[in-house]
């Protein structure tokens, strides 16, 4: 019964999504009707030139009769024609709108929910799920408004005709429609597995794509077959058995039908006999029993590929209805230029709502102020960072920004004016310019080039044959991770933002780059309130002051001579030499075979 309920809601959420596209569906509505009346013309074409003609031996009026079904089977096949493109042009339309509606929506969702999901499994719900759907429109639609219609128009014949014959074959309709039942109750769980094990396979090919560097430096290749065969193998068997449940509905409705057949012989031959029908009576039903065979195999086939649509509908409206942990409040309001006042009031915060990854966090930045944030690994520094542009909601407490809550402010204004540098850093496989100016697409070339300038990056763009339009590759494969860095830095420069946040954007240059670097960042960082997560020496003494974590809570604040005088947590790490990366130009070999693991 909860399927059933199930199904129906589908059913009514595509019905919803076909509302739109109305005026088409009527023309294939209308198109379908024609088809079907003309298809059900040769039969009764075939009683009138038995009776009419053949048996009353006027044979030179028989042409009469091919010319008509000659006629009606060029009209049909226009008609046809128009059915099956209108019916696709509805059916590429009808999928434009939803896989738009669930692009728009996985934008829209949170960090929160790319961390519970897998990326390929994403991608089939877009490519795969919304293309069964469209198969589903564009042919599901009409074959079952088709046989449908084809059914009953030879039903009405057959009782006009002779009420017995048709009687004779009604017979078999309680056990199709038992057939049917039990048919469509096995394969849809059938083909959910199937779609389930294809968004594992996916997956399991995506991953190992993106990760083939790791995979061949581990030589990990044979392991990773293994793995893939797992998924593949898993796939092809639910294939196996969904086939093996809908290969039995052939053998069941062809020995229906053709008992069903061998009765109105039987019978409608001693009709002929006694003279009770005319022969072409009896050679016109064949005829629509011929007819009824494909209509009615063609349920199983339409059973399939209903179910099948109906588990990729259904996996795609699940991930269109998932709200988004982050929205704009119905009274939110955009966010003006921002001066930088920034401001934690018992800030908490759990990603699975019950380990605190932050506890009970206060702290308050004047406009213009660089801070820097340290501490070990798993202190909860990047957490820090990722509430500032709402990527997550605190759990307690409130964030301001000049003294407005941030839940209170469009979110969509408030990221244009916060400009966030990762560690991990992502480029698309565009051009250069186009990487740079991605936040501000209307850059002119000049203000590319100055973004790239205080970067430190411009000398080498460059230097390369094609400068600015060279391609980086799918995420920036052909350049270096420093060189990643200092793009993805011009790529925030260039949005000019009033807030700056930094994940140690020095981590992989070199040590000249990295001497110049410290330069540009006094440049970038001066008149606009800056955060930065420090693992380097020189980072820290430059902070007007430094925020040190540890399990989730502020143990330290202060600037970097007053924390080395405290005594405390900070002091007692610096002074083991693990708290920090030196500047490169500066390291000694002593410093780099010391061991020390330092706030990371």
């Amino acid at each position: 019964m909860r399927k059933k309920k199930e199904s129906r809601t589908v059913l009514l959420k595509l019905g919803r999504c076909a509302g739109s596209h109305k005026s088409k569906i009527v023309i294939v509505f209308v198109s379908v009707v024609l088809s079907t009346v003309l298809g059900l013309v040769p039969p009764w074409l075939l009683r009138l030139g038995i009776d009419r003609f053949i048996l009353n031996n006027r044979i030179h009026l028989l042409w009469v009769v091919g010319a008509a079904m000659l006629a009606a089977t060029l009209i049909q096949g226009l008609v046809d024609y128009i059915k099956r493109y209108k019916s696709e042009q509805v059916a590429q339309n009808i999928i434009h709108d939803l896989r738009f509606r669930l692009y728009e929506h996985l934008n829209k969702l949170s960090f929160s929910f790319y961390d519970h999901s897998r990326t390929g499994d994403l991608m089939a719900r877009v490519t795969a799920d919304a293309d069964t759907l469209r198969g589903f429109f564009a042919n599901a639609g009409i074959f079952i408004s088709g046989n449908l219609l084809t059914i009953t128009g030879i039903f009405i014949v057959m009782l006009l005709w002779d009420y017995r014959l048709a009687l004779l074959y009604f017979l078999m309709i309680p056990f199709m429609a038992f057939g049917m039942y039990q048919y469509s109750a096995r394969v849809r769980p059938m083909f959910k597995k199937v779609r389930k094990s294809f968004s594992t396979l996916n997956q399991t090919v995506k991953e190992d794509l993106s990760g083939i560097e790791v995979i061949k430096l581990f030589g990990s290749e044979a392991r990773e077959e293994k793995d893939f065969t797992q998924s593949n193998q898993r796939y092809a068997s639910v294939n196996i058995e969904a086939v093996k449940t809908s290969a039995l509905w052939m053998p069941y409705v062809n020995f229906f039908m053709g008992a069903s057949s061998a009765l109105v012989l039987w019978y409608g031959g001693r009709l002929v006999i006694q003279g009770n029908i005319s022969l072409g009576v009896l050679a016109g039903f064949m005829g629509y029993i011929a007819m009824l065979l494909r209509p009615i195999r063609q349920t199983g086939m339409m059973i399939n590929f209903t179910n099948q649509a109906l588990a990729a509908a259904e996996r795609i409206f699940n991930t269109i209805e998932t709200p988004s942990d982050i929205q704009n409040a119905p009274d939110a309001s955009p966010l003006p230029e921002i001066r930088g006042a920034v401001e934690f009031r018992n800030v908490s915060f759990s990603y699975s709502g019950e380990e605190k990854v932050l506890d009970e966090i206060n702290f308050k930045a004047a406009p213009g102020e660089f801070i820097a944030v340290v501490g070990p690994t798993g202190a909860g520094k990047s957490t820090l960072i990722h509430l500032l542009p709402r990527f997550y909601d605190p759990t307690e407490g409130q964030i301001l920004i000049d003294g407005q809550d941030l839940i209170k402010v469009t979110v969509e204004s408030l990221r244009k004016q916060v400009g966030i540098v990762l560690q991990d850093t992502f480029l698309f496989a565009a051009s250069i310019k186009e990487n740079i100016s991605y936040g501000k697409p209307e850059a002119s070339i000049d203000e590319i080039r100055e973004a790239a300038r205080i970067a430190q990056i411009d000398d080498f763009i460059l230097s390369l044959p094609l400068g600015y339009e060279t391609p980086v590759g799918e995420r920036g494969v052909t350049l270096s991770g420093g060189q990643r860095q200092r793009l993805a830095m011009a790529r925030v420069l260039l949005t000019d933002p009033g807030l700056l946040v930094l994940d140690e954007p020095t981590s992989s240059v070199d040590a000249e780059t990295d001497e110049k670097m410290q330069k540009a960042l006094r440049n970038v960082t001066r008149g606009r309130t800056t955060f930065i997560i420090a693992h380097r020496l020189w980072t820290v003494k430059n902070a007007d002051r430094i925020i040190v974590l540890k399990d989730g809570k502020i143990v330290e604040e202060g600037n970097h001579e007053s924390l080395l005088n405290s005594g405390g947590f900070y002091s007692q790490v610096h002074g083991n030499h693990g708290l920090f990366e030196q500047n490169p130009a500066d390291r000694s070999k002593k410093d780099l075979n010391s061991g020390g693991k330092g706030l990371q």
